[in-house]
């Protein structure tokens, strides 16, 4: 018997359910990712895959066994495989949204074509089916699905370990030399100079994910809950992308953290507010699973006829980092050059697009989908939905963040402005936050805004007011049609 571990967000050998399986049930086992470019997320998502699955087929190889990737059609490439090996059943994780679906679904008619067993597994903390309210029903708030989870979490699997050798495990049937190099595609992306200096900034892997857990819960996790709003500080985890492409099991996170909690050196306060944000994206994915459409609709339907703007000009702005809003225009330089941003500066980029320049928060949606490392299509469509208001327990639609407010608070030395945006380095950081208010003070100096930076393209005040006039439209508008109907 042959089985086919079938690899796509799971990136790992530690904690890994279908390996796990594959090794009990004593059968041969073949690793293989296939690689359709039609299926991809984004270019910063697949840059990063691309050393995460030369990792990945190291790692294999110290073990005596070999990741298979193949490029091209997937049905094509995964009925070659197939019948190359004579595989008997294909164990795989299941994962939520888009391209991952649709692959799956493909996997599942090319399998029944076979008659060949396709098994998935979980890797969720608990699996979604059975996080319901006592009437059986889902949730679509936040609170009440962290308390189940919660009340769950000693039912939860305990985590195995990565085997020590796999070679006795090893097909009979040599795989093509082809199949053994990264994809074309790939390997090029990789090789561009955007890539390589984002990919700087990062280690990958799962070797590097334990390290940087490491690194977190010894440097930075006991000042979690005071630091991590502040972007110019090391005091969030990093690991978003490390969970994002399974190279860290999130249910061994949870372990290995509720671990700490006996050893005095740990703030159990600390521990419980991080695992209270790895539930957020827990929720995510739970919402996604059970609403596939959130990808592309407003989960609140009163949104399905927002009247959105269409400008071009507003949204290059963003996407450049040229707002003129420092704040706004440090995160999005951030992500672009590292492709990663500061969650409190993603709630702040996000409310400038969708309620400053009142631009849809699909727009936002897919320019974080392609420039993210971590861009998982559950927490990014729950995330912008969140701060555009038509989204799952989302903030009210008339509440939109200050970007200059914000920044006063969370950056008050304007740390983060300045190491993004060093055109501002010069005025004092009492300046930075809002420069077009200090014209004459930095002139003074020999800084002229419009030289050095830029007037911002939106009025803040004006914005927010035509914001609230928006919402005052929508719910005049909600209220006639429940009326009529």
């Amino acid at each position: 018997m042959t089985s086919l571990i079938w690899f796509q967000r799971d990136l790992r050998l530690s904690d890994h359910a279908p390996l796990v399986r594959a090794i009990k049930q004593g059968h041969k086992i073949v690793f293989a990712y296939l690689h359709d470019p039609a299926y991809t997320i984004g270019e910063a998502n697949s840059a990063w895959l691309a050393h995460s699955l030369k990792d990945l087929q190291a790692s294999l190889h110290l073990k005596g066994h070999e990741l298979l990737m193949l490029e091209g059609d997937f049905i094509a490439s995964f009925n070659q495989l197939l019948s190359h090996f004579e595989i008997d059943e294909v164990l795989y994780h299941y994962e939520v949204g888009e391209p991952f679906l649709s692959q799956q679904n493909l996997a599942l008619q090319v399998c029944q074509q076979h008659q060949i067993r396709l098994q998935p597994f979980d890797q969720a903390w608990y699996p979604a089916e059975q996080v319901l309210t006592q009437k059986g029903q889902t949730y679509s708030v936040f609170t009440p699905f962290y308390k189940k989870l919660l009340s769950l979490f000693n039912q939860v699997a305990y985590p195995q370990k990565a085997p020590d050798n796999l070679k006795t495990s090893k097909p009979d049937t040599p795989a093509l030399p082809a199949w053994l190099k990264l994809p074309s595609t790939l390997n090029t992306l990789s090789q561009t100079t955007w890539a390589k200096r984002m990919m700087a900034h990062w280690q990958v892997g799962e070797h590097q994910a334990w390290l940087q857990v490491k690194r977190f819960c010894e440097e930075a996790l006991n000042d979690y809950p005071t630091q991590r709003d502040f972007p110019a500080e090391p005091a969030t985890s990093k690991l978003s992308v490390h969970l994002q492409f399974g190279e860290l099991s999130v249910r061994e996170l949870l372990h290995h953290l509720q671990a700490l909690k006996p050893y005095p050196q740990y703030d159990v306060h600390a521990i419980d507010s991080f695992i209270r944000q790895l539930a957020w994206r827990e929720f995510g994915r739970y919402l996604l699973h059970f609403n596939p459409l959130l990808e592309r609709e407003s989960f609140q339907t009163k949104f399905t006829h927002f009247p959105w703007d269409n400008n071009p000009e507003h949204l290059q702005d963003w996407q450049q980092g040229q707002t003129g809003v420092p704040i706004i225009d440090a995160g999005m330089r951030e992500l672009w050059q590292t492709g990663w941003m500061h969650n409190r500066v993603r709630m702040l980029v996000a409310s400038w697009l969708t309620k400053n320049a009142n631009l849809s928060w699909r727009e936002g949606q897919a320019w974080f989908a392609n420039t993210l490392i971590d861009a998982d299509p559950a927490n990014n469509a729950m995330g912008w939905q969140w701060v555009a208001g038509c989204g799952v327990d989302a903030a009210p639609y008339y509440r939109l963040f200050n970007p200059v407010v914000q920044s006063e608070r969370f950056d008050a030395q304007a740390q983060y402005i300045k190491q993004w945006l060093p055109e501002l380095k010069p005025i004092p950081a009492k300046w930075a936050h809002a420069p077009w208010q200090h014209q004459s003070e930095t002139r003074s100096i020999g800084f002229d805004l419009q030289k050095n930076y830029r007037i911002p393209s939106i009025d803040l005040a004006k914005s927010r007011q035509d914001h609230l006039d928006r919402v005052a439209a929508q719910k005049s508008y909600t209220q006639t049609l429940q009326l009529q109907n």
